[in-house]
């Protein structure tokens, strides 16, 4: 049983100070927390920083690597914890649903809580008390996949209240970063725009008919597979609530987005 869905950011500047605060959105992700921690029984995540080839992976371990995959920051930003227990049982639930709707998902004993993963949770579940089923995105089987994924989260046989999440930033021009931009790109906030707008409106079409200009000058991360997942997992007919919008360096976004099936 879904009990939240939402998209959240994952820049690793929300575990510490390079001379940027995100106020708004470390309050936001603080707040939502607050909000549903104790409708929550456990996490399933999906993270751009965790990629497979073939099939979506699937972390079952009980107990999570975390990894730092995030490299020329200061040394204080590789001495923050996050060891959230995994769940072995709901990953093998959510395999077995992927087996029985043609959808292929394997276990991946190599990975654990990227980035991508607990940078925003180190403030949702602040505890690290909550335990957390990490998901892959598969580029190269396609959109389709990630929405049947995220439909599956829906499954009556899933008996927990799962906390379904997605993390990734809409406008995510790292180029423009390492060159010190001193303008965000209008093509890209008209993509960032749009799917505001998209949020607002509850029409996810208005984001898969983007015109290819402005999502090339957004490049949302994870090609917005991520955000599939949360088609999938919220349904056609939503509604959403915008925590916060804030942007990184002119070059990233960090949206964050509560959905409501309808």
């Amino acid at each position: 049983m879904i009990s939240t869905v939402a998209f959240l950011p994952n820049t690793p500047t929300l575990i510490g100070d390079i001379g940027v605060k995100h106020e708004k959105t470390v309050s936001a992700l603080r707040h939502l927390g607050e909000e549903i921690r104790d409708s929550t029984d456990a996490v399933v995540i999906m993270t751009p920083h965790f990629q497979t080839s073939g099939s979506f992976g699937i972390v079952s371990d009980q107990k999570l690597k975390q990894i730092f995959d995030f490299y020329g920051f200061p040394q204080e930003f590789y001495k923050v914890k996050y060891e959230a227990p995994g769940d072995p049982e709901l990953a093998q639930q959510i395999m077995n649903l992927g087996n029985e709707n043609g959808i292929r998902i394997g276990s991946v004993r190599n990975w654990g809580l990227d980035h991508g993963a607990w940078s925003p949770l180190v403030h949702v579940f602040r505890d690290a008390d909550v335990p957390v089923v990490p998901l892959s995105i598969c580029p190269e089987i396609g959109p389709d996949a990630h929405v049947q994924l995220g439909r599956l989260m829906r499954s009556s046989s899933i008996k927990k209240r799962i906390c379904v999440l997605s993390t990734g930033s809409l406008i995510h021009r790292l180029d423009l970063f390492q060159h010190g931009s001193r303008e965000t790109q209008p093509k890209a906030m008209e993509y960032l725009d749009l799917c505001i707008s998209a949020f607002n409106n509850g029409d996810w079409d208005l984001i898969w008919n983007a015109s290819s200009d402005i999502v090339k000058a957004a490049s949302p991360e994870g090609y917005n597979l991520p955000l599939r997942f949360i088609q999938g997992a919220v349904g056609e007919k939503f509604n959403s609530r915008i925590l916060s919008n804030e942007i990184e360096f002119n070059a990233a976004s960090l949206t964050t987005v509560v959905f409501d099936s309808l």
